[in-house]
């Protein structure tokens, strides 16, 4: 039996999803990485909106996806996943983005948890969706901590004044009623030095999601210097409640010289 089969989507970038040098964002390509995990439910017949109306739903815990190479304006590329492995209430993806000429552009990985929305508590994974996606038994997914350059990045941070906050705005939320996870990662980008941004690019970014941001909340986007090496800069980055100081979502990224 083969395990773990792969699930593909071809795309090109769109104008609204590139930078000022032409290519993709790192949100546009998580948005993509998203997309095609949408894709591959349909294919089970419990697409997102029939789990919605059973009370069920995908819940995003941690994830991250490195880039050797950022796809360009008109430039063809396919994203492929698949369900890598699943326990009890837990599924393990995988993604890789391909070039036309079928080299690697870049890998990704997330961690889910089937949701019973209504009773708000993790609930066991269909038997069709199993059945469809036939994950490895041999892979048992956990979480982990996302660290860069042995630094744990919600020791590190000292959050922005709240006068930098941002109002979730009904846009920004998502099927399961609260923010869209690559909104997070627009705002702590959107928080490392300009400086940054314009002389290197987001290498690679792994984090986890703490709770869940619905409409109205405030928020405040924070990012912080961890220890590098060569010509690589590392950042830790931070979305969190403007009231209260809590960590909504926490992660590490690394940056290359563009």
């Amino acid at each position: 039996m083969e395990y773990a089969p792969r699930h593909a989507r071809a795309y090109k970038p769109r104008y609204c999803e590139l930078d000022e040098r032409g290519e993709a964002t790192p949100a546009a390509m998580m948005a993509l990485f998203e997309e095609t995990a949408v894709s591959h439910c349909d294919d089970t017949g419990w697409d997102v909106f029939r789990l919605r109306r059973e009370g069920l739903g995908w819940i995003l815990l941690e994830g991250g996806f490195s880039m050797l190479r950022y796809p360009r304006y008109g430039e063809r590329f396919t994203v492929e996943t698949w369900l890598s492995g699943a326990r009890l209430f837990y599924g393990l993806r995988g993604f890789e983005v391909k070039g036309d000429d079928g080299s690697t552009m870049g890998r990704a990985w997330s961690l889910w948890t089937f949701y019973d929305l209504a009773r708000r508590r993790p609930a066991p994974i269909l038997g069709d969706i199993l059945a469809a996606w036939r994950p490895d038994p041999a892979v048992s997914p956990s979480r982990r901590t996302p660290k860069a350059g042995g630094a744990e990045p919600a020791s590190c941070v000292s959050i922005p004044s709240p006068e930098a906050a941002i109002e979730v705005r009904p846009l920004d939320i998502d099927t399961n009623g609260h923010v869209n996870n690559v909104r997070y990662l627009e705002w702590a980008v959107g928080a490392v030095p300009s400086s940054v941004r314009e002389g290197y690019r987001l290498a690679s970014v792994e984090g986890r999601y703490i709770h869940e941001v619905k409409e109205g909340r405030r928020v405040v986007p924070a990012s912080f210097p961890l220890p590098g090496a060569g010509d690589a800069r590392a950042f830790g980055l931070g979305v969190y409640e403007a009231e209260s100081g809590d960590a909504c979502a926490i992660a590490s990224s690394s940056w290359e010289p563009r």
